[in-house]
């Protein structure tokens, strides 16, 4: 599927990111929503975005829709054109659907039920820096008429996940007979309480003679999903790979049973005895996240939160770093790895023979110090602080230079949301130097809304005396239209 959207048209714009989406708990023929929206430009009329993780029929497939919703305002039926797509963390499109044109009545939606294997979605976001996260967008273009303003809506959906991972101690594993039980709780590593109860079985019928199985209990009643990876350690330390196993759980003290794939017997014919099961688990929930801060050593996998923490401190104590950018009043230490994977231009800095990689500094006297602050906050993870106007223009100019695409966006987000008739002048300048057209035609729309009393300014005429082709040209689109 390729991105056909047409970019020269206004739209409205809807993007859902999903933290921790492969740890959806949905079964097949189950689906998770976005909140709703309402699409102002459109006749006010109120959409959500429909995804089915496990298919909505085929259990390989990932089905995805737009709906709109029973109370929607607007027409009985709505003539639009839609595209939907998956991209990236950083806004790069993994999956495209084509522009389809489309009658909407209310309480009705289009889509596929097969829009993307899962496994090819989740190999290409297993690369990224954040590599559970994708982002759902829907694009919607008016087929009678044109959308006046541009609009970019956006929403956000945490899958709460709790990561443990332990060893649990198994003495005397030899002397064991049928109908052996051993018991054994997995903590919480946010509440410090169980969440999760493990019973041992050891076989002893004729059928199932020798057999080793598990049985799991939850203990908390937000556990919707558990994924398990068990690993069999001899005394030597040596491991097997035993089982990994999916459990989908309904309700609190529901239990559920796996058995592992080899018996006591044949452990004991390879001359192995169990000494410890390591296992590790995930607990998935419905609701609100979990932030956990774990002393734990063998908790090797990191929510999305912690991880982010981690980048700050790797930035702002310098630790093993390798770069640093110099602006005309101080020197700021980073990390090449991080400045490539998150800008294209620093990654062909260091790729190449420039005197960066060689001199193991970047000269960037055009920026503050400020802006380099946060552009390198915002390159480890992901957050920008606090914004004014003045702050938000320079640091719009540092992520276009840079090529930050998702920090650009940011900004202009910014900027637009801030816009009025004593800044217009300066930001359809800003947009129009840095060749933005989405951006520049934002503002242009703005000024001739909002004309007497822009061009009777003296921001204005101050403008029209250095840039009059570009004033010129913003008039004319008034009669253009």
């Amino acid at each position: 599927m390729a991105d056909n959207g047409d970019t020269n048209r206004k739209c409205f714009t809807f993007s859902w990111t999903i933290e921790n989406v492969s740890y959806c708990w949905q079964k097949k023929g189950k689906q998770i929503v976005s909140s709703t929206f309402v699409a102002d430009t459109i006749e006010e009329t109120k959409w959500k975005l429909c995804l089915y993780p496990r298919g909505k029929e085929n259990e390989d497939f990932i089905a995805y829709y737009i709906h709109r919703e029973m109370d929607s305002k607007g027409p009985e039926n709505i003539e639009l054109e839609y595209e939907l797509a998956f991209l990236a963390e950083d806004c790069s499109i993994l999956v495209s659907s084509n522009s389809n044109k489309r009658t909407f009545p209310r309480n009705w939606g289009y889509g596929s039920k097969e829009f993307v294997k899962r496994h090819i979605l989740f190999n290409k976001i297993s690369t990224n820096l954040f590599p559970d996260t994708i982002i759902a967008r829907c694009r919607l273009w008016k087929q009678v008429g044109e959308i006046v303003e541009e609009v970019h809506c956006f929403a956000r959906t945490r899958i709460g996940v709790e990561y443990r991972s332990f060893t649990w101690k198994i003495e005397n594993f030899s002397t064991f007979e049928g109908n052996k039980e051993i018991n054994h709780s997995i903590m919480s590593a946010s509440k410090d309480k169980k969440f999760m109860g493990v019973q041992m079985c050891f076989g002893g019928g004729p059928k199932c003679e020798g057999s080793i199985s598990l049985e799991l209990i939850a203990c908390d009643q937000r556990i919707r999903y558990f994924s398990l990876h068990l690993f069999v350690l001899d005394s030597t330390g040596n491991s097997m790979d035993s089982n990994k196993e999916e459990f989908w759980f309904d309700s609190l003290l529901e239990r559920k049973e796996c058995t592992l794939c080899f018996t006591k017997h044949e452990l004991m014919d390879k001359k192995k005895e169990i000494q410890k099961i390591q296992y590790g688990s995930f607990d998935l929930k419905p609701t609100n996240p979990v932030k956990q801060n774990v002393k734990d050593p063998k908790q090797h996998f990191l929510p999305n939160r912690v991880l982010i923490d981690d980048l700050k401190t790797l930035y702002n104590k310098s630790i093993l770093s390798d770069i640093k950018l110099k602006t005309a009043t101080g020197t700021f230490h980073a990390h090449k790895n991080i400045l490539s994977v998150r800008s294209p231009v620093f990654q062909e800095m260091f790729k190449s023979n420039m005197k960066e990689k060689i001199e193991e500094y970047i000269n960037i006297e055009d920026l503050t110090d400020d802006t380099v602050k946060k552009m390198l906050l915002y390159i480890y993870t992901g957050e920008i602080g606090n914004l004014n106007w003045e702050s938000a223009s320079k640091l719009y100019v540092a992520a276009d230079k840079y090529e930050i695409i998702t920090l650009k966006n940011e900004c202009s987000s910014y900027l637009k949301s801030n816009l009025c008739s004593t800044n217009a002048c300066d930001l359809l300048l800003l947009a129009d130097l840095h060749g933005d057209k989405d951006f520049k035609s934002f503002v242009q729309d703005f000024i001739l809304k909002h004309d007497k009393a822009i061009i009777n300014s003296d921001e204005w005429k101050c403008f029209m005396e250095t840039n009059l082709k570009l004033a010129a040209d913003t008039l004319c689109l008034k009669y253009k239209q």
